[in-house]
């Protein structure tokens, strides 16, 4: 078989394409169905682009938009270029389209000995005039896959499609394809420490900022390549006046772009309305709906919508039942609801960009970078103190803490159970319990005297906890002493961009 080692112009990827080449094994035969999604600008054209092009595949990119005759003789004409036949190739349905094509590979691999491969990329794009495609598809599995006994020459078809809830609702139990994909793969967005190293920002302070703000997703640096990267934290002005406010570059309009490509998204006022809710501090469902002036009755499916396609998440609590809190979970949604939209008029006016990014600066540290901050923490104990095996950390997550002495509940950034116990149950017990402070002040002594007064409020389950204090700016002389103890983490933001 051709070699299908990893292309050096793809970074990092390395677990997806070591799944994507045992999908191609010419061990297994027959028709085999492949599923690959995630957001968009997160490489998964230009990483099956690249495995087509090292094996000789297939691949045919749907057209937004495209009417469905239009999209079948694109179709034609490309698989009629890839298999060297004469143009002139016409499908009238996509069952006729599809078959011709597994069964054009499957004799392809029979007479060259290879493993052939098809790729159909947006493919929410073809469902939308074609919603029948599901079933062909199964039809296709069925006929073509391994049920009727195998023997078959080896053909692998994978999908593609950055719609979330379309591509996610592909797999669902009651849908044509359950149970019929035998890859599955969710190409999520760059961890904060490769997203550095993908911008080549060596300082963590500034790849911090520019993570809260544009996340991982590695299709960002691309369409700011004009742009020189930013180097400090000043220099993160200049970039996004740049940039993200800037009216003539496309990072203005992203969001109205990122909005389009979910076909569940019609009354965009309203979805609009709700993100701005909660990036105003509403995190539940009943307070969004106040804000909104709207029935909460009505709020169960734009906030699921916006859940499927990512948007959005829903954090539960590690210890108790409660609802859980939802937040904005797209940094470049975040961003553009919390700091752009508030302040459309001045960076709609190129001239007061800065004076925009000056006023709005407590705004990104508390509502932002604040926010951002806690969920690194919680990212990092999960990959990189985990992989460690210092403390057994299980499920991680936030929760709040009553406390009658304070009249108040304390909240928790960061708490993680025993590795095997699970979250609101009695018998959970609790591995750690962390703070993570983003401020421009060192900690102290008073941040571990609040943790300990913590884990006596949690009783037996927390005796053995680790207390970890997360910061951006450091701590105290005092503070550093006490890290001898065994019980005690301190994490700087130096250490968790180290791996």
């Amino acid at each position: 078989m051709t070699s299908l080692s990893k292309p050096q112009v793809l970074f990092d990827r390395d677990d997806e394409w070591a799944q994507l080449v045992d999908f191609m094994s010419p061990h297994v035969d027959s028709l085999r169905l492949g599923v690959v999604y995630g957001r968009r600008r997160q490489g998964k054209s230009e990483m099956l682009q690249q495995l087509c092009d090292a094996s000789g595949g297939f691949y045919m990119l749907a057209l937004e938009r495209n009417s469905k005759p239009l999209a079948l003789q694109r179709f034609a004409d490309e698989l009629a270029e890839w298999a060297g036949l004469p143009a002139g190739m016409r499908f009238s349905s996509w069952e006729n389209a599809l078959e011709t094509a597994v069964r054009m590979a499957g004799e392809r691999a029979g007479q060259r000995g290879e493993v052939q491969l098809l790729v159909l990329d947006e493919l929410p794009f073809l469902i939308a005039h074609s919603p029948e495609l599901p079933g062909v598809l199964q039809w296709l599995h069925d006929t073509y896959g391994p049920t009727k006994g195998g023997g078959a020459p080896p053909v692998r078809l994978i999908l593609c499609g950055s719609a979330l809830s379309v591509m996610s609702e592909l797999l669902a139990e009651s849908k044509a394809l359950y149970g019929r994909v035998q890859l599955n793969i969710c190409l999520n967005a760059f961890d904060h420490i490769d997203s550095a190293a993908f911008w080549g920002v060596d300082d963590p302070d500034t790849a911090v900022r520019l993570h809260a703000i544009v996340g991982g997703i590695p299709g960002y640096r691309a369409l700011t390549d004009g742009v020189p990267v930013p180097d400090s934290r000043e220099d993160l002005g200049r970039w996004l006046a740049a940039t993200a406010f800037n009216p003539a570059h496309a990072m203005f309009d992203e969001v109205d772009l990122l909005f389009s490509q979910e076909p569940g998204i019609k009354d965009r006022a309203l979805y609009y309305g709700i993100l701005a809710a909660i990036a105003a501090g509403e995190s539940t469902p009943a307070r969004i709906a106040s804000r909104l002036e709207r029935d909460s009755r009505t709020m169960s499916y734009p906030l699921t919508t916006l859940r499927r396609a990512g948007f959005i998440s829903y954090d539960e609590d590690m210890l108790r039942e409660r609802k859980p809190i939802v937040s904005i979970a797209d940094p470049v949604m975040r961003f553009h609801h919390t700091i752009t939209l508030p302040r459309l008029q001045i960076f709609q006016r190129r001239s007061r960009a800065e004076q925009g990014w000056q006023q709005a600066q407590a705004t990104f540290d508390s509502q932002i970078l604040g926010p951002h901050f806690e969920h690194l923490a919680r990212e990092w104990t999960i990959s990189e103190l985990a992989a460690r095996g210092d403390v057994p950390i299980g499920w991680t997550g936030t929760t709040s803490v009553a406390c009658r002495e304070h009249k108040v509940s304390h909240e928790i950034d960061v708490i993680s159970l025993m590795l095997g116990d699970m979250p609101r149950t009695s018998s959970a017990r609790v591995a750690l319990i962390g703070e993570a402070k983003s401020t421009n002040t060192v900690r102290d002594r008073r941040d571990l005297a609040r943790l300990e007064h913590i884990r006596g409020l949690l009783g037996g389950r927390a005796e053995e906890a680790t207390l970890a204090i997360f910061s951006r700016s450091g701590f105290s002389d005092e503070l550093i002493r006490l890290q001898h103890r065994r019980d005690v983490l301190l994490v700087t933001l130096d250490d968790m961009y180290r791996r």
